[in-house]
């Protein structure tokens, strides 16, 4: 008898285990394919392969510009910002359902207690009746047996879920540190203009102080005077609109480091620094660098794991129900052996009249997985776009760059010259007004030139998943 029953659970175990080792219905992960090409258009940047585990680790990129008001802007931001704050909040949720997917493998055990009074009639007896008392205190378990794996594919669909989060805070945090970058070079570019503005309007001031002179002796005209007093007020219009522009960037910047824009305030620097070389290869594959499109892959793996929750529905579901504890008349006696009592059994549920709601469950679960897999698509189309636009504008910007250097050059040649020549009388004033504001525009075109190309290098360490 005991060999029996010995023989009966080792059964028992065995048949749990097949259960538990069954394969999960419906397909299993894979990533969307896509033609990609081999290398980019300047030739020299390729795509390299690399394993998961040799990804590369998060790294400060913004010290790349060994700016320090830039380095602190950005970290403030990484840990103050609040679009950041809440895509955190986001992940700790997933992480959390995540958990409570994990706990479905496990049984579910409640303990309760129950008191009942009641009265009957006892039979046979008129106007007699009969009060009874009932205490217990139960054990209740079921377990549900994962046969056709539908609690595996829901702990596969949360914990892709929360992947998909951590990599949504990944590129979250890479673009506000690059919106960051970006605004601190456009307010660089803006105190550079204002610096060049502030030597215009001195020189100008001059000019103007001199011809005043000039015209109280009867040297000039009142026409080259005036001349001198509208390019005076067009540089001051011109610094003023500097000065707003430089406050709205200023609160920008507060903003995106989580602060308040009243009283904000950033250094001056009117330099503008050349933006990092860019290497002659990508240290990563772009596919499994940049956070958006890891967290589209991870959509892509959870949308698929619920075609496996729906299509396990159709199966029969088998369960293991248990009961024990104690149950006496009396409450003094609801401890004793002879209280106990207990049950076991199993069940199974087979959906019959359902199918048309199961169908359209797995065929709307199948759909999800073919919008994931075109937003996955979109993503790297969309990757490899900004990839090539910041490849692709860098080099020309640093051709553009040296264009207009010259084109600087030769204005101030020629504003110097014009100031020469109109000192020997040899042109008229409007010639030295007209030389001085192609200078002023070549230096203003040079300027940004400079900031536009530090921008585009924010924009490539961006494209690439803030890597190089």
């Amino acid at each position: 008898m005991l060999t029996r029953a010995i023989h009966y659970r080792l059964m028992s175990g065995f048949t749990l285990l097949f259960f538990a080792a069954c394969a999960p219905v419906g397909p299993n992960h894979q990533v969307p394919e896509m033609e990609l090409p081999a290398s980019f258009s300047s030739g020299k940047v390729k795509w390299k392969r690399q394993s998961p585990d040799t990804l590369p680790k998060p790294r400060a990129w913004w010290k790349l510009y060994h700016d320090e008001t830039l380095n602190s802007l950005v970290e403030r931001a990484l840990s103050m910002n609040q679009e950041i704050a809440a895509s955190a909040a986001r992940l700790r949720q997933a992480r959390e359902i995540s958990n409570q997917a994990r706990s479905l493998y496990f049984p579910n055990v409640n303990l309760g207690s129950s008191v009942e009074r009641s009265q009957s009639r006892m039979p046979g007896k008129s106007g007699v009746t009969n009060l009874s008392n009932s205490f217990s205190v139960p054990v209740d378990m079921n377990y549900e047996i994962d046969v056709w794996g539908k609690v595996r594919r829901k702990v596969e669909s949360a914990t892709a879920s929360e992947g998909a989060a951590q990599e949504t805070l990944n590129a979250l945090r890479l673009s506000v540190a690059g919106e960051v970058a970006q605004t601190y070079w456009a307010l660089r570019a803006v105190d550079a203009n204002r610096a060049l503005l502030d030597h215009t309007l001195e020189i100008r001031r001059k000019a103007l102080d001199l011809f005043t002179k000039r015209r109280d002796a009867g040297t000039i005209s009142g026409l080259d005077l005036a001349r001198a007093e509208t390019e005076v007020a067009t540089a001051e219009a011109d610094r003023i609109q500097l000065d707003q522009s430089r406050v709205q960037l200023v609160n920008a910047l507060a903003v995106l480091a989580g602060s308040v824009a009243t009283g904000s305030s950033v250094p001056e620097r009117a330099d503008l620094p050349k933006p990092p070389s860019i290497p002659g290869s990508v240290p990563s594959e772009l596919l499994r660098q940049r956070p958006d499109i890891r967290a589209a892959e991870r959509n892509v793996a959870a949308a698929n794991a619920n075609i496996g929750v729906a299509t396990a529905a159709y199966y029969p579901s088998i369960s293991i129900g248990a009961s024990s504890g104690f149950s006496s008349a009396s409450i003094g006696d609801i401890f004793n052996a002879s209280s106990l009592v207990w049950s076991i059994g199993a069940s199974v549920l087979t959906p019959i009249t359902s199918q048309k709601w199961l169908n359209s469950q797995r065929n709307a679960a199948i759909a999800a997985h073919e919008a994931a897999s075109a937003d996955y698509r979109q993503t790297v189309l969309e990757a490899i776009r900004e990839v090539e636009n910041a490849l692709q504008g860098s080099a020309i910007l640093e051709r553009r760059q040296i264009a207009q250097d010259q084109a600087l050059e030769a204005a101030r040649k020629t504003f110097d010259l014009s100031v020469k020549r109109y000192k020997s009388g040899l042109v008229s004033f409007l010639d030295v007004v007209d030389a001085e504001r192609t200078r002023l525009d070549a230096e203003r075109a040079a300027n940004a030139v400079r900031a536009e190309r530090l921008a585009v290098s924010v924009s490539l360490i961006k494209a690439v998943g803030g890597e190089w």
